[in-house]
């Protein structure tokens, strides 16, 4: 897949789908637990009824969310497609955030480097190696000696019935079971090529 491809994918109900994206030149988009909270309640705002959230990671500098489209009925469509229904909630969300994060810190210009990416995760084998992957991302990055403690992914409420955005009960028949899922973050899974998902820089 190339580059340009993942600003361009169409999101169509059913579908998978990596989202993710970075500060501008790096920088943080998340400085203080108020930033990820409050982005959290954003998403709940904007995406709640929308998308089904398989997996995701807050990452001070750029985030990963693992997401399967819903179905919509004629009436919450309107006049627009499936595609365009999702892309304007996300939209919404990520010029809301940009704003208050803005004014909280007393920046000013673009937040995020560029439109949102997203990539259709076209074989559902792709899955669980994208759960893993997103899931230790903060390790990956220096974030935390251990992606298990890290307080925003969905790693722990997989393991919790706490609620939370996250699709704890897909994810769970999904690997077989509490035990299975963190049998498989436990491994360095290399079986599968995940990068045509990911960034080309990530």
């Amino acid at each position: 897949m190339s580059h340009l491809a993942h600003y361009l994918t169409r999101f169509q109900s059913g579908n998978y789908y990596h989202i993710y994206n970075r500060g501008v030149d790096r920088k943080l988009i998340y400085k203080t637990r108020s930033n990820h909270l409050y982005f959290m309640r954003l998403w709940q705002r904007y995406m709640e009824g929308y998308l089904d959230v398989i997996s995701y990671s807050l990452n001070a500098n750029h985030f990963h969310f693992l997401v399967r489209v819903r179905h919509f009925e004629a009436s919450q469509l309107g006049d627009k497609t499936e595609h365009e229904l999702v892309a304007n909630r996300l939209k919404m969300l990520f010029r809301t955030y940009a704003l208050a994060f803005n004014r909280n810190h007393g920046r000013t210009g673009s937040l995020f480097d560029g439109p949102y990416k997203r990539v259709l995760v076209e074989d559902s084998r792709n899955l669980s190696y994208l759960v893993q992957y997103i899931h230790v991302n903060p390790e990956k990055n220096n974030l935390v000696l251990d992606f298990r403690t890290w307080d925003w992914s969905s790693y722990k409420f997989i393991l919790s019935p706490r609620k939370s955005i996250v699709d704890r009960k897909f994810v769970l028949e999904w690997f077989g079971g509490i035990k299975e899922f963190v049998l498989f973050h436990s491994k360095d899974n290399q079986e599968v090529d995940i990068s045509p998902m990911l960034s080309d820089d990530e």
